[in-house]
């Protein structure tokens, strides 16, 4: 299936799953739907892989955010947050600047057999790897039962997640 033009999705409105096999297209729709969220955007993954979510457009997006709500809006979930901290990833310095309203925890060791990676915006559309380690996703911008789905398993995770006491010192 050949995605359609960017311009052409709206968040909560353009239905329909669109499959990625590309990293430049999984990294595109990724920072489109953050570019589109008001509310909230989950990142779960292995690593805060840098070729998605290291790059500037995607960067302004989460800030554009961050700075629209008065509360937290993006919470990250993270195998081990230390890794992207070391590498000076850059949505992490920014989580450093903006604690209130961006946070990462480390998965606890219990929920580390899941094997997918995922984008959530706004309880709406959501980007999905079933299998972090591949490069083949699905983005779909109005799919709520899905998207809520995903925040709930999210909700989960995060709820048995801790803050990784190297990336708090690091933050300091």
């Amino acid at each position: 299936m050949h995605p359609p033009d960017d311009e052409d999705l709206q968040l909560g409105v353009s239905k329909g799953p669109i499959a990625l096999d590309r990293i430049a297209a999984i990294r595109d729709f990724s920072t489109l739907m953050a570019s589109q969220a008001r509310r909230e955007l989950l990142i779960f993954g292995r690593t805060l892989e840098s070729r998605l979510y290291d790059q500037q457009p995607f960067i302004e997006a989460v800030r554009r955010l961050a700075l629209a709500r008065p509360a937290l809006s993006t919470r990250i979930l993270l195998f081990d947050p230390r890794e992207a901290a070391e590498s000076g990833h850059r949505l992490v310095d920014l989580a450093r600047h903006l604690t209130s309203r961006i946070a990462i925890r480390r998965v606890d060791d219990d929920d580390r057999d899941r094997l997918d990676a995922f984008l959530v915006a706004d309880e709406r559309g959501y980007v999905r790897r079933r299998l972090a380690d591949t490069m083949e996703a699905v983005a779909d911008f109005s799919n709520p039962l899905e998207a809520r789905q995903l925040r709930v398993a999210f909700n989960e995770l995060w709820e048995r997640g801790t803050p990784d006491a190297e990336l708090r010192r690091l933050f300091i």
